[in-house]
């Protein structure tokens, strides 16, 4: 399972360096192409842990002003 995250920067917030570190921090790697960054699970998860997850990643970009889409594929 893969979870993919599109991100949409500002001019007054966080830079993109900035961003790529708070992301790779929890575990994500940058993606070229229809999204930004991926987090590859090691083995089929739920969604409590994708729920789990993805807050962990609200919570470390609070204060950056980024918008971000997340989808996670199976």
């Amino acid at each position: 399972m893969r979870t993919y995250v599109r991100m949409t920067f500002h001019s007054e917030g966080a830079s993109p360096p900035k961003v790529r570190e708070a992301m790779r921090s929890l575990g994500f790697d940058e993606s070229i192409g229809m999204h930004d960054f991926v987090f590859r699970w090691k083995e089929k998860t739920t969604l409590e842990e994708i729920l789990a997850l993805t807050s962990r990643m609200h919570d470390r970009l609070k204060g950056m002003d980024v918008s971000y889409e997340i989808t996670t594929i199976s």
